[in-house]
Formats: C-alpha cells, structure tokens, sequence
C-alpha cells in the first residue's frame, strides 16, 4: 500500500500493527530538521563556532570528522576544552544549539506523536533526539503524556511504558518544567551506554520482544543508527522472538 504514489511500499501487517498499537517509532535528528534544528554534523560545526575551537591542530578529531564519527570528535574535544571543576563546554554548547525554536514547525512531531499511541490510545514514542519538541507538540496540540529520559526509561512492556522516551537523554526544557538528564552524545557514552554498562542495548532488545519498531529521520552515518543496528544484528542471531523492524528517512 502506498499513500501517496512518490512514497514507499508500506506493508499492510504495519498499517494493522500501528491501529492496533503495537508499533514504536523510533525518532532521529532528521524529524527535527524540519524545525531548524541540526543533523550531527552541523551540530558538531555549531559546538566547534560556539566554543572557539578548531580541529585544524587536532589530527584525531579532522580524521574522526572526516569520516562522519561526529560522536568521537566531540569526545575528543570535550577532553581536551574540560577543566577540572568546571562544566563541559562541549554540552553547554550543544544545549544552546538545541535551544527550541521560538516559532517551530512541529507538524512532524504531531503525526508521529498521533501514529505512536498505544492499546490504550496513549502516545508512546522512543527518540535519540536531545530536544523537547515532542513534549512541546503535544502540549500544543492538548495531549498529556509524560516524558522519561535515558536509565529512567521503564522496562518495555510493564505499567507506565508509554510517553515521550528519551533513550539518549534529553535537556532540559524550563517552558514546560524539565530538567535535562545526562547524555549520550560522544563515543565514550555510546560506550558505556551499549557496551560497559550495556543498558541501552538490552533496552533496545527488550523492546524489540514487545513491539515492531520504525526508525523515522535517521542518515546512514548516524552513530546511534549504527550502534542500533549493530545491536539488533547480534541480537537476532540468538534471539528469533525479536519482532520487525522498518525504516523510513525524513527528507
């Protein structure tokens, strides 16, 4: 089935798993672009203009950034602009840069937010993204769901999953009343998300046992897609109960 004749084949299992409430839209950066905000790489370019520095004399960090591993780049700068008891300026700066718009479009944001509910008809929507524009395009459109971020992410499939779930955490948001969470946003916290601590992967894992996942607004060099996807590709050689996944990017 296609809803429009330029878009792709969307298979009829999904439509009736998405009536049904048993999909969960997996949100990037690319869902926000439409409202201004940056892909990784701009946002990287902003941190680097924001704080005054340059990869010109940093070997490591132009190499990682030519090849699109935004997440070590900025692990490297934070490493080297931290001074002992002071607060990163690599995440102060990817604070502002993430700043809501003052007038954005969040058309976007209200689609999925209405495609993302549940059996019990509430929004329940998993994102990478930093921003609070789903917790503002609900509000907009008069919908109350909650907002959890990161390890305080419920267990998928008990009482109380469902809301806006902030997998790599979120800032904060003093419009709406949040306080921000602590973020994975450089390869060290990928690291420790995925592999040390491994909280992240074994959320996707669970997750995929409950619900069919769609990954909406990703690019191919995205370092949570990739982390993502290497999760699930392991996890399906052991595992043959984890359900679909699908893709669709954002242009």
């Amino acid at each position: 089935m296609k809803f429009i004749e330029t878009s792709p084949d969307i298979p009829n299992e999904l439509i009736h798993e998405v009536n049904d409430g048993e999909v969960v839209f997996l949100c990037g950066a690319g869902v926000s672009r439409g409202a201004n905000l940056p892909l990784f790489q701009e946002l990287t370019d902003r941190v680097y203009e924001k704080i005054g520095e340059s990869f010109d004399n940093e070997p490591a960090e132009r190499i990682a950034y030519k090849r699109a591993e935004y997440d070590r780049v900025l692990r490297s700068l934070e490493k080297r602009t931290l001074l002992p008891g002071t607060d990163s300026r690599v995440r102060e700066a990817v604070a502002e840069v993430l700043a809501p718009p003052p007038t954005p479009d969040l058309s976007r944001h209200v689609s999925l937010l209405t495609l993302s509910r549940d059996k019990s008809g509430r929004p329940r929507l998993l994102t990478t993204n930093f921003d609070t524009l789903f917790e503002r395009a609900a509000r907009a459109d008069g919908v109350e769901c909650r907002s959890h971020a990161a390890k305080s992410l419920l267990r998928p499939g008990t009482p109380g999953d469902h809301g806006i779930l902030h997998l790599h955490g979120r800032l904060g948001d003093r419009v709406i009343g949040l306080d921000q969470s602590d973020l994975i946003l450089t390869s060290a916290d990928f690291g420790d998300a995925y592999l040390r601590d491994g909280w992240a992967s074994q959320y996707v894992e669970d997750r995929m046992r409950v619900n069919t996942l769609v990954l909406v607004g990703y690019q191919a060099e995205d370092s949570a897609l990739r982390l993502l996807l290497e999760t699930l590709d392991a996890d399906r050689e052991r595992f043959r109960d984890l359900k679909n996944i699908h893709s669709r990017s954002c242009d």
